[in-house]
């Protein structure tokens, strides 16, 4: 037997596990759906935050009092709306912070690569993000005094919820 004739030898049939069909391919590839959710990638900033308290909650009020005139059911709903608006404004906050932590890399990087326009441009896009943050910061101060935003979209909610109220007592006056 030679040096190399062990990489020669046959496989014998009996030495290998029966049943066995080696690796199967849900060991190594995931064929689920992605987990990317539309809610995972969106992009909290001022927009965002503005398109939500535009909404017409004066409508969503209405149509609430119609489906329960309980007015402890509308306080519940006015605080359900505010927190879905605290949650937007803390998201973009976030989102600015970290925008301008990445921002402020790509400025030092590009400022020691020697590209001098880059570095205008990102200075300027860097000031465009702090307004914006600036903007953030100041419906958060407005938030936790009741007013701004918060004050809109409890307006809207109470108006629409009391439209609806009103409705009903009509209706009731009206078939009698």
């Amino acid at each position: 037997m030679g040096l190399f004739s062990f990489f020669n030898k046959s496989i014998n049939k009996e030495e290998v596990v029966e049943g066995y069909e080696g690796p199967s391919e849900e060991q190594f590839v995931d064929n689920s759906e992605p987990n990317n959710t539309e809610e995972n990638i969106k992009v909290y900033n001022l927009d965002e935050i503005y398109d939500y308290a535009s909404v017409d909650f004066e409508q969503r009020g209405y149509q609430d009092a119609l489906t329960n005139p309980d007015t402890s059911y509308k306080e519940e709903n006015i605080d359900l709306l505010l927190m879905d608006l605290e949650i937007r404004v803390q998201r973009a906050a976030l989102f600015y912070s970290n925008l301008l932590l990445d921002l402020d890399f790509h400025i030092l990087s590009r400022k020691d690569a020697g590209l001098i326009d880059t570095v205008k441009q990102l200075e300027s896009q860097k000031n465009k993000i702090i307004d914006s943050k600036s903007q953030v910061e100041k419906i958060k101060i407005e938030f936790s005094e009741k007013e701004g935003l918060h004050k809109r979209i409890t307006f809207s909610y109470k108006r629409g919820f009391n439209r609806g109220l009103a409705s009903m007592s009509i209706n009731l006056l009206n078939s009698k």
